[in-house]
């Protein structure tokens, strides 16, 4: 999915279509498709649960951004040693009855942007997410 403005950003629902691309499992091989040939797209990303593999079912669990590196480039850096314990946890107990990691994205034309929807989504999850920092400050990145 990609949004290209604040004005879509705003209208924006953080509804996900019922068919479509992703969500996708966490690894190598999904970043790959998921993201194909566009290797330099920046944005939001969120890792979690999907019981059924679809959007309906997904139940985020972290949200970031990759903007100072692509999408592509922090996604991988997840799958092969995530700063965050809980991704690394899940990851290192693949087949020990851990539940699976998917991931799903927005694209977004810019780093101020990329920062508005990180901290509005941290902000609105609070402890429900494994992220341990709040990034709610940039929410005001954008604010006039």
């Amino acid at each position: 999915m990609k949004i290209k403005s604040y004005d879509e950003l705003q209208d924006w629902a953080s509804s996900w279509p019922p068919t479509g691309d992703g969500p996708w499992r966490l690894d190598g091989e999904s970043v790959d498709k998921a993201l194909g040939n566009n290797r330099t797209a920046i944005g939001v990303y969120w890792i979690g649960y999907s019981p059924c593999g679809n959007h309906a079912s997904f139940q985020p669990k972290y949200c970031g951004k990759a903007v100072k590196q692509s999408l592509y480039a922090r996604l991988n850096q997840h799958v092969r040693s995530s700063s965050n314990q809980k991704i690394r946890e899940h990851l290192a107990a693949r087949n020990a009855g851990m539940p699976t990691l998917w991931f799903r994205f927005v694209e977004l034309p810019t780093l101020q942007l990329a920062e508005l929807l990180e901290g509005l989504e941290i902000a609105a999850f609070k402890e429900e997410y494994w992220n341990s920092r709040n990034e709610w400050v940039q929410h005001w990145a954008m604010e006039e």
